[in-house]
């Protein structure tokens, strides 16, 4: 398999993977900005901007000079043909990523995300038209279409190595999204001390955030607890969007990608996988979680950087 064609097919997953990762940020950052909204404090400046702060795009957007406020920031995450990260950006180069590779992938795969793209243009016409804001059935519209691509391609694709990059990416992207969420939560949680009502929304918040409140009442059949959110979202290897999980995922794939290459992602790999499977949470407080986290982050973008360099580089 030809390297550009597995790098096109792993971008591809990670830009769709990205797009739906924001709008579960905007999506969950604006209810809870709502919230915040209506409490005795009135308006939650630093709750407005956590979606700018989980994306690490706050400098970004403090360049457009426009005023920090929820339908700003949402317009800016989605729509901004300047920001590469936008859901607008995004569902774009996956869509270019797509067609480049149309030979590597089946009839439906190719029409699903072809589709979402027109639909996508359509969307932001209607919205300039009726100068619209970005609201929740956007971000639902959004996450559904990736969805979809994803079932489709589970459905259709043989199980190859093209089908193995989509995953790989999907899931690489997928563990920086939840841990770089947990992180911003969490700091937040600390700086303004513990207020049981407060910490209800925002725990909650960061489970609706990564689909997995159903997950945690299964677990736990408790209320909720900020020791048993990061415990779930760290160490469950059951839950789809847990940083176990996702690593465990790429551990497979990067198993049955060509063995000949790929030491230095499948060595980066076992030592992030090793941590999760055998850590504890009392290990991740003793390091701060904060850190441990931010320090995820860095090793996940250095799994990133060996798999583009050992694979995507190289592979023939």
């Amino acid at each position: 398999m030809l390297s550009r064609v597995a790098a096109q097919l792993y971008w591809m997953s990670r830009y769709l993977e990205r797009a739906e990762n924001m709008a579960r940020i905007l999506e969950v950052g604006q209810s809870f900005a709502l919230v915040s909204a209506n409490d005795s404090q009135g308006d939650d400046l630093e709750a407005i901007k956590e979606p700018l702060v989980i994306t690490d795009t706050l400098a970004a957007f403090e360049t457009t000079g426009k005023p920090v406020r929820a339908d700003q920031i949402a317009q800016f995450l989605a729509w901004d043909q300047d920001h590469p990260s936008s859901i607008f950006n995004c569902i774009q180069a996956s869509r270019e990523n797509a067609r480049a590779v149309r030979g590597a992938m089946t009839v439906e795969m190719w029409e699903c995300i072809n589709d979402t793209w027109l639909e996508l243009l359509s969307r932001k016409k209607k919205m300039l038209r009726n100068d619209a804001m970005v609201d929740s059935n956007f971000f639902e519209w959004i996450k559904q279409r990736s969805h979809l691509f994803r079932g489709v391609t589970f459905a259709t694709v043989q199980r190859d190595q093209p089908y193995h990059f989509i995953r790989l990416g999907t899931y690489l992207e997928r563990a920086d999204n939840t841990a770089r969420i947990l992180s911003v939560k969490t700091r937040r949680q600390a700086e303004e001390g513990s207020d049981m009502v407060d910490d209800y929304y925002r725990l909650g918040a960061v489970l609706r955030s990564v689909s997995a409140l159903e997950a945690y009442r299964d677990t736990y059949r408790d209320t909720i607890d900020a020791d048993r959110v990061a415990e779930l979202l760290i160490f469950n290897p059951r839950v789809p969007r847990s940083l176990h999980f996702c690593l465990d995922e790429c551990a497979l794939i990067l198993s049955s990608l060509p063995q000949q290459t790929g030491r230095e992602a499948r060595k980066r790999c076992a030592n992030l996988l090793t941590h999760l499977r055998f850590g504890a949470l009392k290990e991740v407080y003793a390091l701060g979680l904060e850190d441990y986290l931010e320090k995820f982050v860095e090793e996940n973008i250095g799994l990133a950087q060996a798999v583009q360099t050992d694979y995507l580089e190289v592979l023939s």
